[in-house]
């Protein structure tokens, strides 16, 4: 039996209820004060908490807003936990690393905020997210993060035992894991539609399918040449994360410091409601601990399954992508053999070389990125973050201020050790006692 739906599509599923917008004529201006590139998370958050101020906001994008992973992720409100107290503590002393480490449920606090005020749909929901222990080494350190960090950073975690994990998903892979009630879901294209309108709303322009292709000066007289013309600006904001254009486009400096990841969904065919809720008893979000990363959910009408994660390091054709990710499910789901596919497609997050966002300014150039596969909270705090730096307020200070954000030696742009660092994770978790995934 064929894994394809008829008419199976490579266009994100996220973009049936909210199409990307059309060229609609807007025109770039002559000179701006402030000239956002990227019209996703971060542009518009930051765009919206400057036009609000009364500055004078102009946000750039290549194709429609939010053309990037903005409106391709998963739509799974939360935070990554990957990196723990004493990874940091090492090159940043304690304090700093608790700081940085803190940000995350602030972030989840503020986004959450936003989303109410917003004009428009975003179908949040406060769904909780289970994190499956990919072998019982995995459930171990869960259960010692849970006990003796997450209280110190203000995060609420319950530690399932695997005779108890069915009460959030339908299966025997995972050997227990976490219960994290403080996350959620959403639609992400709905949600940057969101954004973008309440953006529009305060007085911030938005041109879109205006790519940037050069950027010259310094602040106070930047030259940004584009799509459209050229624009002077006296503050630039690079907001495109695991966009940068590689180390010979406008953006160099930032992506010296950025590697872009493709992270692939799958979406099934309809399955029913009450299929899917058997599968996920409570709504939740999943998360694992395997190298796969896999992230997977319902969809919000509760018809069918969205899978995500790591089907490669490095980009691979969508329908490739798809049966490695349809082989990820089977491991998780083998009773869904017979189960369709409708979509597949891809988006680039952006990972930082220490595991940690980062904003600040860059050779002049304001930042806000490097979300590590977390943005859906992150990218709209720290976008709202950067804005107020760019006031001069005390609301731009955070966690991650202390840490350098240095360029890579031997790095410029373009990943290339990454089908190494695949192998390594894979080796990594044959060691730990995780079971790997077999073709069906």
């Amino acid at each position: 039996m064929t894994a394809w739906a008829e008419g199976m599509t490579t266009t994100p599923f996220w973009h049936e209820a909210a199409p990307p917008e059309q060229p609609d004529g807007a025109e770039a201006p002559a000179e701006a004060e402030v000239v956002i590139v990227g019209a996703g998370y971060t542009g518009l958050s930051a765009a919206l908490a400057l036009a609000e101020a009364g500055r004078e906001a102009v946000v750039l994008e290549a194709g429609p807003p939010g053309a990037g992973a903005s409106t391709r992720n998963g739509g799974m409100f939360g935070w990554g936990h990957r990196a723990v107290i004493a990874t940091y503590a090492k090159r940043y002393g304690e304090e700093t690393a608790t700081a940085m480490l803190r940000e995350a449920p602030i972030a989840l606090e503020f986004t959450r905020g936003l989303i109410e005020r917003l004009p428009g749909e975003t179908m949040y929901r406060q769904t909780g997210r289970f994190l499956g222990a990919g072998s019982p080494r995995h459930f171990d350190r869960l259960v010692d993060w849970a006990r003796s960090e997450a209280p110190r950073l203000g995060i609420e975690a319950r530690v399932v035992p695997k005779s108890e994990q069915g009460a959030h998903i339908a299966t025997d892979l995972y050997q227990g894991g976490l219960y994290l009630p403080q996350h959620g879901a959403l639609h992400p294209a709905l949600f940057n539609a969101a954004l973008l309108a309440g953006a529009r709303e305060a007085g911030a322009r938005v041109v879109g399918f205006c790519p940037v292709t050069a950027v010259s000066g310094a602040p106070g007289d930047w030259v940004i040449r584009h799509g459209q013309g050229t624009t002077r600006a006296r503050e630039i904001v690079y907001a495109g994360n695991g966009y940068t254009g590689g180390g010979k486009g406008p953006f160099g400096p930032m992506a010296r410091r950025l590697m872009p990841i493709p992270s692939t969904i799958i979406a099934t065919e309809k399955l029913g409601r009450s299929r899917v809720s058997s599968l996920f008893p409570q709504g939740n979000m999943i998360v694992e601990t395997r190298s796969y990363h896999s992230y997977f959910r319902p969809d919000p009408w509760g018809e069918r399954i969205l899978y995500g994660g790591r089907a490669s390091l490095v980009e691979m054709d969508e329908r490739d992508s798809a049966r490695r990710l349809r082989d990820y499910m089977l491991s998780v789901f083998p009773e869904l053999g017979e189960v369709r596919l409708t979509h597949s497609w891809n988006g680039f997050v952006a990972f930082t070389f220490d595991g940690a966002p980062h904003l600040g300014q860059v050779g002049g150039v304001w930042h806000a990125c490097g979300y590590n596969g977390s943005g859906v909270a992150m990218a709209p705090y720290l976008g709202w973050r950067l804005a107020q730096k760019i006031l001069g307020t005390d609301q731009g200070a955070t966690g991650f201020d202390p840490v350098p954000f240095r360029a890579q030696p031997l790095y410029g742009g373009n990943p290339w050790f990454l089908r190494i660092v695949e192998l390594y994770y894979r080796l990594k978790d044959r060691a730990e006692g995780v079971r790997a995934a077999r073709r069906r």
